[in-house]
């Protein structure tokens, strides 16, 4: 019998075949006070002052829709990196 892949992040452990998507993000607000997650690449290019970083934060989407996403937050982009390659390490051990 294959056992299911997890993941721990941040003290939570997540099944990968649950998941439908994962990806870093950084958690933003627009001046009306709206709070996102957006694309690193889209903050690192087009964020200007209309919007407030509130921080960095891995996203977990589920295939099941009507789990509400995981989002863990990370203060710094360089906490958030180390996150990513904790990730890394859990999926692709050396």
């Amino acid at each position: 019998m294959e056992e299911n892949v997890t993941l721990k992040i941040q003290n939570e452990t997540i099944e990968l075949e649950k998941v439908s998507q994962l990806y870093p993000a950084a958690i933003i607000r627009y001046a009306d006070g709206t709070v996102t997650p957006i694309s690193l690449e889209w903050f690192d290019e087009m964020a200007n002052s209309d919007v407030d970083l509130l921080h960095y934060a891995i996203c977990v989407h589920y295939k099941d829709k009507e789990k509400k996403p995981s989002i863990f937050p990370y203060e710094t982009r360089e906490k958030l990196e180390e996150g990513i390659g904790e990730i890394a390490r859990q999926v692709n051990p050396a």
